[in-house]
């Protein structure tokens, strides 16, 4: 038992309470404590928005949160299911030193349990308290509400594991099984969006809708109708929650624990190429080549593509919904533009900014360098200048941001017959955005870096420059959008120049203080 509880507080210490830095001071932060801060206190916030903005008597902000929460659950368990509780890079190191197959099984599941927990409480306690305060309602609500939130994330985890080990199953081994992996993860995303948008759950105008969502959410989502009944109404139907729970968990520990060498071997299995023979290759420059070999670290790696590739694959996904579906909202705001020019020059103009604050959120550059890892010395010893490898990590994340972002703005522009002002002026704003995106996260990973872990996921989901990299330019975007839209739109190309400034700020930043802090770094 004292060689399982090691191997837990271990692998909880380098997952949560692994610092970026070993400086004092703010480097000190560690990422996984103050996401859960943030996580927190952003669900505290907009919780108290909604339920002050609701009726307390009604179920939506529970049965939001709810499905929010399982959502989380569900799709961040397929990454970190993959790396966790198949195929993780330990898996010789465990298997040499001196406990048993039982102990190494029950510290990854345990782990990859207290995971799935932490998300879940951060989300749903908060909000639930909440709803709770302001109905005045008794102990039994709160007691009921602890019970609850220890079964409703287990069959969604579970799922969420099965699923990331079918995805392992038929990719392991293969010469593109990364590739394969990552349709495969989209293909299944985009699905359950359309079945999302096709069986009513994304119109709370209509009438009835409560009425139709908890019909849906009661075929595709029980566990949630489950959870909020129990908790709000008559608690037996946390009972139903927590048999099924149980059952399912069980049945998964049962199934893990009997393969989990055999799963784990093949999943640290590579390709192996029958017919080696030795081809010439083309010459290319070492900018290209460093972009070629960050373009194939991006598509090669499961979780470094999923967490961000996702946000402009929705925003994609949606232009071609606008431009190919009839919507009311659509020809309503058709019909609003035809009222004058100003209106459709403030309807573009918050487009072009929506589509830059999604973009915002999508960096690379972020864990570009704590990727390196332990093999950062041979980046840092081959010939080439530190500015082509500080470029190629920046163009990788361009790329990913802009083609996404620019094939939107014309579906976007096509459906809603914008002008050609609309078109220079959206690639000029996307182009600053994305430079600052893109250089900001590579002189926050250059001063956060995460170089000792044991899985990349670590890297990329629990570091404090992964964690900054996408708040700081997400909020700073916020800020923008609400001053600009505050003032009619006045200060839109006073946006652009905003950004141009701050490019050019950190253009000099990564030219001086960004290659001393590269060649440092060891």
């Amino acid at each position: 038992m004292n060689k399982t509880w090691l191997l837990i507080k271990t692998q909880m210490q380098n997952a949560y309470f692994h610092k970026s830095s070993g400086k004092k001071g703010f480097g000190g932060i560690n990422a996984g404590v103050l996401g859960c801060v943030v996580l927190v206190g952003l669900s505290l916030y907009y919780s108290w928005a909604f339920e002050t903005a609701l009726d307390p008597t009604g179920q939506t902000l529970p049965i939001m949160i709810t499905v929010m929460a399982t959502a989380i659950v569900f799709f961040g368990g397929i990454t970190t299911s993959q790396g966790m509780l198949f195929g993780f890079k330990d898996f010789d190191i465990l298997m040499s030193l001196p406990v048993n197959e039982r102990q190494v099984v029950s510290s990854k599941i345990t782990v990859y349990t207290l995971m799935q927990y932490m998300y879940t409480a951060f989300l749903v306690l908060p909000a639930m308290i909440i709803h709770g305060v302001r109905l005045s309602s008794g102990f039994m609500y709160y007691l009921k509400l602890v019970f609850g939130v220890l079964f409703l994330p287990l069959v969604p985890m579970v799922l969420a594991a099965v699923l990331g080990l079918m995805m392992q199953r038929l990719t392991a081994g293969k010469r593109y099984g990364k590739l394969l992996q990552n349709i495969l993860t989209i293909a299944f995303v985009a699905l359950v969006y359309y079945v999302s948008f096709t069986s009513g759950m994304s119109s709370s105008s209509t009438p009835g809708y409560n009425a139709n969502l908890y019909g849906t959410l009661g075929r595709y989502i029980p566990t949630v109708v489950w959870f909020v009944d129990g908790v709000t109404k008559d608690g037996k139907a946390l009972f139903l929650l927590a048999a099924v729970g149980i059952i399912v968990f069980a049945a998964f520990i049962l199934l893990y624990s009997r393969a989990v060498i055999r799963i784990n071997a093949q999943g640290n299995q590579g390709y192996h190429v029958k017919d080696f023979r030795m081809k010439k290759t083309a010459r290319s420059s070492s900018f290209t080549a460093l972009l070629k070999q960050e373009l194939q670290r991006y598509f090669a790696n499961f979780t470094y593509f999923l967490n961000t590739s996702m946000g402009m694959l929705i925003l994609l996904g949606m232009s071609v919904y606008v431009i190919l579906i009839k919507n009311p909202m659509k020809d309503a705001i058709i019909v609003a533009m035809e009222q004058g020019p100003e209106y459709s020059y403030i309807i573009w103009e918050l487009i072009l900014l929506i589509i830059a604050a999604l973009g915002q959120m999508t960096c690379t550059t972020g864990v570009s360098i704590s990727l390196e890892g332990k093999c950062l010395w041979i980046l840092k010893s081959i010939p080439v200048s530190v500015r082509d490898i500080f470029s190629s990590k920046i163009a990788v994340n361009l790329m990913i941001v802009m083609i996404p972002s620019c094939l939107s703005m014309i579906f976007f522009g096509i459906a809603f017959r914008f002008p050609p002002m609309y078109f220079i002026s959206g690639i000029v704003l996307l182009a600053v955005c994305s430079l600052f995106i893109s250089m900001n996260g590579l002189l926050l990973n250059l001063r956060f870096p995460k170089l000792d872990y044991d899985r990349e996921a670590q890297a990329i989901k629990q570091s404090l420059s992964s964690f900054l990299s996408m708040m700081v330019p997400l909020f700073l975007m916020i800020g923008v959008i609400t001053v600009t839209y505050l003032t009619n739109m006045q200060y839109f190309y006073g946006v652009i120049v905003f950004y141009a400034v701050l490019d050019v700020i950190l253009y000099f930043a990564l030219a001086k203080y960004g290659k001393e802090r590269f060649r440092k770094l060891s």
